[in-house]
């Protein structure tokens, strides 16, 4: 026979239950369960063995006394609740894996704004406490400043002698340093005024340049200007192009006068090509040299005389490169006048220059060489009368008016 379970199961019967519930309808009732309603065996009352009788019945006896029945059919036992003996504690093992509730773990939403307001305290902190450390324990770096600070070691110090000797020892320091530097001080304008010689000013007056410019179109961006500049330059025609007012102006000559201007666009016009006179002007102005002390009276004259003998020499030319498209021929009295002012002013650039920084002397320089260009063209149009020159001189005329402009520019400031 199989072991009986260990728990116990009572039965109430129905009047106890009903004397039960009218005397205490409040008290809580114990958990229910249901009852597996398949037949089980059961033991007739009169079928138990008798205990101490020394005699055991037969095992057939025994089976026939068990009689299978279903537990609902027994008509005195009203089973309805039964009560059970849990053996499990109250409180949880804590081996027991708890039971998802579906709910996860969710960051707070501003917690990298919090994470950096307090990674900037504690950095704000820490500089702020390395300043304050570095301003108390750091030295005075002046032998001055130490004076005071070694007056209060000795002080504290009975005897005193090595404040004494350190103050001392700062003092020397100090005089043979303040000695040294005005020593090296004076040593230095000694040098400056060795190696720079003395010098004085001289003012240089810049007349206007009347300018009187054949203009062959104006463009509103760069590359159409560059692309026409192309096809008048396989014409081997004189251009320049400058940027006016966002503008992009193609200039193809200049002239000192407007009878020159005229003849000019006349040979343009000659060719099918339309142009216009456009009148400008160099401005007027003072400029300031420091030539040496020891400069002549007529070198420095020469000097004075500079910007006059470069308008000069700018109208003559100009003149010559106007008779030449007039009436194809330059004479021999205007080449003569045009060589003199050259050497002129040739020579009244060269003792400029010898006072200038690097960059006035390059566009000054560069200006003299465009005009020394121009007059050898038209040596070689009077030996030999061919337009090409008288284009070319144009050219060089234009490139003349730039860097002077250029250069007057800088002298100004």
């Amino acid at each position: 026979m199989k072991n009986i379970p260990a728990y116990k199961i009572r039965i109430r019967p129905e009047t106890e239950q009903s004397q039960s519930g009218a005397r205490a309808p409040a008290a809580p009732h114990k958990p229910k369960i249901k009852l597996n309603q398949s037949p089980v065996a059961v033991i007739r009352p009169e079928s138990e063995p008798v205990i101490g009788s020394g005699t055991e019945e037969p095992e057939s006896r025994f089976t026939e006394n068990i009689t299978l029945l279903p537990m609902m059919e027994r008509p005195d036992i009203n089973i309805e609740e039964i009560e059970t003996i849990d053996f499990r504690s109250s409180r949880p093992s804590p081996f027991m894996k708890k039971k998802w509730t579906g709910h996860t773990f969710k960051p707070p939403k501003n917690i990298f704004r919090f994470a950096a307001v307090a990674g900037g305290a504690v950095a704000v902190g820490l500089l702020l406490g390395y300043v304050v450390l570095q301003t108390f324990t750091m030295e005075p770096s002046n032998p001055e400043e130490k004076v005071p600070v070694i007056l209060e070691q000795a002080k504290q110090n009975p005897q005193g002698k090595a404040g004494v000797q350190e103050i001392g020892q700062l003092a020397q320091d100090k005089t043979a340093g303040q000695a040294a530097n005005a020593a090296s001080s004076e040593q230095a304008k000694a040098n400056e005024l060795v190696d720079k010689p003395k010098t004085k000013p001289v003012m240089v007056t810049l007349p206007a340049v009347p300018l009187y410019l054949i203009q062959g179109g104006v463009f509103s961006t760069k590359a159409g200007a560059e692309q026409e500049r192309t096809v008048f330059q396989q014409k081997g025609w004189p251009t320049h192009m400058e940027e006016e007012a966002g503008k992009h102006a193609l200039f193809l000559g200049v002239s000192a006068s407007r009878d020159d201007a005229l003849s000019l666009a006349e040979a343009y016009r000659a060719s099918k090509q339309e142009v216009y006179i456009k009148e400008k002007s160099l401005p007027a102005g003072t400029v300031t040299l420091n030539v040496p002390l020891g400069m002549s009276a007529d070198a420095t004259e020469e000097i004075k005389r500079l910007g006059q003998a470069q308008a000069n020499l700018f109208q003559i030319v100009s003149q010559s490169i106007g008779d030449g498209f007039k009436g194809g021929k330059i004479s021999q009295d205007t080449l003569d006048k045009v060589l003199a002012r050259h050497q002129e002013a040739l020579k009244q650039g060269r003792r400029v220059t010898e006072v200038l920084d690097e960059q006035q002397k390059t566009f000054l320089q560069s200006a003299l060489n465009e005009m020394t260009t121009a007059v050898t063209t038209l040596q070689q149009f009077a030996g030999q009368p061919n337009r090409t020159y008288l284009w070319q001189a144009e050219e060089n005329m234009l490139r003349f008016i730039s860097s002077y402009k250029k250069w007057q520019q800088v002298m100004t400031g």
